[in-house]
């Protein structure tokens, strides 16, 4: 008998409720974004726009899809076209998160001691990030310019090698501020 968690399921992202809020109350938000939060939150990136419109087009077939068929058997079905967003796609971010956790452990991390580092941006600094993004992806690079110098000190062996992965993450409210990611932010 066939597996039954094989059987590819497409979902449907128009039924959700994270969806229809969404479509529902964006645009209305959009429109009273600069009158209401922009003091609080800095201004309304268009990255953010664009990243909300995909979402709202992803996984639906009018938007395009793929054909998959089976070369044994000759089943087929439609895939469609997702958005690839991470953080705001529930669907497109676990799936990115997935893959890169199976990288990460098949093909960069080794079977050594790992330690994590968590650093904190002091508050009187966090509003220059805020309205500042390129700003976050040079704190990773110090970080670990950083860290990599006190590693290599703290090891007796010269031929050790560190490594690093980053990431950026907050939560909260303004002190504590929500950095939207960027194409291409990596330290």
């Amino acid at each position: 008998m066939p597996d039954p968690s094989a059987v590819y399921r497409p979902r449907n992202p128009h039924d959700s409720p994270y969806y229809r809020c969404v479509e529902d109350h964006f645009e209305a938000f959009e429109q009273v974004y600069e009158e209401r939060f922009e003091r609080q939150y800095g201004f309304f990136r268009p990255y953010v726009a664009r990243v909300i419109h995909r979402y709202l087009d992803c996984g639906d077939l009018h938007n395009g899809f793929a054909r998959v068929k089976c070369a044994d058997c000759g089943h087929e079905y439609l895939l469609a076209f997702s958005c690839k967003r991470r953080h705001f796609c529930p669907s497109c971010h676990q799936k990115r998160v997935i893959v890169f956790a199976e990288e990460l452990c098949e093909n960069i991390l080794k079977y050594v001691p790992h330690r994590q580092w968590v650093l904190s941006i002091p508050k009187r600094l966090r509003i220059y990030f805020m309205f500042d993004r390129s700003l976050l992806s040079k704190l990773s690079q110090c970080a670990w310019k950083v860290l990599s110098q006190y590693l290599r000190q703290a090891v007796p062996y010269e031929d050790a090698v560190s490594g690093a992965v980053i990431a950026i993450q907050s939560f909260g409210d303004f002190l504590n501020f929500n950095p939207w990611p960027r194409p291409g932010l990596r330290a």
